[in-house]
């Protein structure tokens, strides 16, 4: 279950990427203040302006995303994951740590996720014949969608794009500037809209409890960070089979090439009930090195 709840929350950001540069940078970057002085009506203009400028800062970084996404930059990489999971008790003390490495690379037109490492050891018997399984599954699921023509999904979340149409849910505002690395970043708050949001799959259920912060570059509109929280629990059959109390989490990205970025580093804490029965989990993914071409240039 921890594993698909990660799918869940990563499927929200998965492509970053190529976009346009604003004329307007330098009035951007200032992000509006309130002014106790100004009239009722010249706050109106403000909010509006703000309002007016922080869509078109997500617009410029949506259109990047979806610029990626078609080019499929991200198949021209390979890369190794450590996941790190860490299982607390009720006073948030860590009772066990697990970890596994992934490989991360291309396969039939798709980044498949390949396990090679347990808990800091080669993988047993059983792992490799449940990896060897796994991958020649994938294959054949791909190659059977492709005979019909159609795009594969893993899941039901695989088909969750960072878009307008994702977006469209929140209300987002300029609330600042801060650096991410080296990068000048404009800071985007997200707030759910009231009233009725989509709300057909477990995944909207998620999107509409949570709010956030985006952190988009001024150079190049890659989104550099994003921070969440779930406000609300979403019960998944009525709360007898699991119910999600609260999760907050941090995304990081890199710029890999100047068209690429790619997510670095994932933290999230989880607060679940499975059958009635109270789990918390610490989940943190690492990247710790990717190959682009035949280079490899090591995170860590």
């Amino acid at each position: 279950m921890c594993r698909r709840l990660i799918i869940i929350i990563l499927s929200f950001v998965t492509a970053q990427c190529l976009g346009f540069a604003l004329v307007t940078t330098t009035i951007l970057a200032q992000s509006p203040q309130p002014d106790t002085s100004v009239s009722s009506d010249e706050a109106i203009r403000e909010a509006d302006q703000n309002r007016a400028t922080a869509e078109m800062i997500l617009d410029r970084a949506i259109e990047r995303s979806e610029a990626q996404d078609e080019s499929n930059r991200e198949l021209d990489f390979e890369s190794i994951v450590l996941y790190t999971v860490e299982k607390l008790n009720g006073d948030g003390e860590v009772t066990d740590t697990e970890t596994t490495k992934y490989r991360r690379y291309p396969l039939e037109g798709l980044l498949y996720e390949e396990l090679i490492e347990r808990d800091g050891l080669a993988l047993d018997e059983d792992d490799v014949r449940k990896a060897a399984k796994d991958k020649r599954e994938f294959i054949e699921e791909v190659q059977k969608h492709a005979e019909r023509d159609e795009e594969y999904e893993p899941d039901e979340y695989s088909s969750v794009k960072f878009n307008r149409e994702m977006m469209s849910r929140y209300n987002i505002a300029l609330v600042g500037t801060d650096t991410v690395g080296e990068d000048l970043c404009w800071v985007l708050e997200f707030v759910p809209r009231e009233g009725k949001l989509p709300d057909e799959k477990r995944m909207d259920k998620a999107l509409n409890r949570s709010t956030g912060k985006m952190w988009i570059t001024q150079n190049d509109y890659g989104v550099a960070r994003i921070s969440f929280e779930m406000q609300k629990p979403f019960r998944y059959l009525w709360g007898i089979v699991a119910t999600l109390r609260h999760a907050k989490g941090q995304l990081d990205f890199i710029r890999v090439s100047p068209e690429v970025w790619y997510p670095s580093t994932f933290d999230l804490h989880l607060d679940l009930s499975v059958f009635f029965r109270g789990i918390r989990r610490h989940i943190r993914q690492d990247l710790i090195e990717y190959q682009p071409l035949d280079t490899t240039i090591a995170l860590h």
